[in-house]
């Protein structure tokens, strides 16, 4: 008598597709506390359009800036979006060799009277195995938790992965 493999359903086969996808991202980032105090004083948190990539590779990068008009910092802990199934707080370093990866951050902090930009190649939010909604023309929404500030949701574009680039850091397409 031979064993029998347990069949798979159509669940499971994601949960491995989603792992499969999941790994290298993973694998190439280290994560880096913040972990400094706040300090007195309120924030006033005010957030620019969201812009997103198509999926490259299982992920999409999502780029928006946030202002601090306050006189008191915040912290950005997390963002989360029903359109994929994790959002990473991400930073790209660029190593000595030239060599670059990414580097998983567990928060940010948003100093009062200063504004944080999330962009291609340095700071961004990354959504990991996005669903059919993140296509070039489409939209969905991320919402963005803060230590101080409560939960600010807003709508993303979808937009061309050079059309992201250009507009975030107001580079000239070749």
């Amino acid at each position: 008598m031979t064993a029998q493999r347990p069949r798979r359903g159509p669940r499971s086969s994601l949960r491995a597709t989603a792992a499969a996808l999941l790994l290298p991202l993973l694998a190439c980032s280290g994560t880096e506390p913040t972990s400094a105090a706040l300090g007195p004083g309120e924030p006033d948190l005010h957030v620019s359009a969201a812009q997103s990539s198509g999926p490259v590779a299982g992920a999409a990068q999502l780029v928006l800036t946030i202002e601090n008009r306050g006189n008191g910092a915040d912290r950005l802990l997390a963002a989360e979006s029903d359109a994929a199934l994790a959002v990473e707080i991400h930073r790209t370093v660029i190593e000595d060799d030239g060599r670059a990866f990414m580097r998983m951050l567990d928060d940010v902090v948003i100093p009062a009277g200063e504004a944080v930009a999330f962009r291609p190649g340095g700071l961004h939010l990354m959504l990991v195995v996005p669903d059919e909604r993140v296509v070039v023309g489409g939209t969905f929404e991320v919402t963005l938790r803060f230590e101080r500030t409560g939960p600010i949701t807003l709508p993303v574009t979808v937009v061309e992965l050079l059309d992201l680039v250009e507009s975030s850091t107001g580079a000239a397409r070749p």
